[in-house]
């Protein structure tokens, strides 16, 4: 198992229950992975360095977690099927 930092941006159109359920939605699809949760950064409602399908606000969440190499590539597949989440970002840590 490696240790990946996942970064996530939601749409400013949820609540911010809305934006915490996607996080523990997330954080549940990790677990169906066989992956753990380390640690977990939840940023709140932020303003976007650019306009995202014409979102200029967004709420971040920060996981930490571990994750198999093998199945990050379906783990990446899934997360790009929620409708709510504007972007990801999953970089190994070492």
């Amino acid at each position: 198992m490696k240790t990946y930092e996942l970064m996530t941006i939601a749409k400013a159109s949820l609540t911010d229950q809305g934006a915490k359920d996607l996080s523990t939605q997330i954080q549940d699809l990790v677990k169906s992975f066989n992956g753990k949760i380390i640690k977990q950064d939840y940023w709140g409602k932020r303003k976007l360095a650019y306009e995202i399908n014409r979102n200029t606000d967004g709420y971040y969440d920060v996981l930490t977690v571990e994750l198999d190499s093998g199945a990050l590539d379906k783990f990446k597949n899934k997360l790009s099927l929620l409708p709510d989440l504007l972007r990801y970002l999953v970089t190994a840590k070492s």
